[in-house]
């Protein structure tokens, strides 16, 4: 079964119709699914935004979550350049804790995903293309 970490745009996209909603559905399914504990705020905000009588109880409970702890907060603050964000610099350091079982970090975040690729993940968005000089599909 493939591993793939998903991040807040990616797991919102699963929750809320938008542009390739479908298609992540279909990439996603049969997989094991892996984000960080700190998705859970960043998808319940990104939901109520756009849909303020939504509720994403339960939504995320096929996740294994990568908890974020002391060590990983020292890698996340050590991830990428200075200008990225850090909830974005927590998914990818998160991502990289997975190490070789992880076959792709799903991201729809263009910074994070160009930070991701310079990580060494394999990078994909399904349905749209990202520029990151990694892989979007």
């Amino acid at each position: 079964m493939r591993i793939l970490y998903l991040d807040a745009s990616a797991i919102t996209k699963l929750l809320v119709a938008e542009p390739a909603s479908e298609t992540l559905r279909a990439e996603v399914r049969e997989s094991t699914l892996v984000t960080s504990r700190v998705a859970v705020v960043e998808v319940a905000k990104a939901v109520a935004r756009v849909a303020p009588a939504a509720s994403i109880e339960g939504a995320l409970e096929s996740f294994v979550f990568v908890e974020l702890d002391a060590d990983l907060a020292g890698v996340a603050a050590a991830t990428g350049t200075p200008v990225l964000r850090a909830l974005d610099a927590i998914h990818v350091a998160s991502a990289r804790l997975i190490g070789d079982e992880l076959d792709a970090f799903v991201t729809y975040d263009v910074r994070q995903a160009q930070a991701a690729t310079l990580e060494g993940l394999r990078v994909i968005s399904p349905g749209l293309p990202l520029k990151t000089g990694g892989e979007g599909t």
